[in-house]
């Protein structure tokens, strides 16, 4: 039971952390290319491919689950 109470912290605390890691990074990636074009162009590209191609593969990868 004691391993059972372990896991009950330990995986939202894992959570929590790889979301940190995750947004942390993508903060970073859109830091250093708006820093390195001097423009808001470069940001706007990847933020708009995220949106767009982020759902996009869900869809795709849901699809050829489905099939099989």
């Amino acid at each position: 039971m004691k391993r059972l109470d372990n896991m009950a912290i330990l995986f939202p605390i894992l959570a929590i952390l790889l979301i940190v890691a995750f947004a942390g990074g993508l903060g970073i990636i859109f830091t250093v290319i708006h820093e390195s074009t001097h423009s808001e162009t470069g940001v706007l590209i990847l933020g708009t491919a995220l949106v767009i191609g982020v759902p996009a593969a869900a869809a795709f990868i849901q699809g050829r689950i489905e099939r099989t």
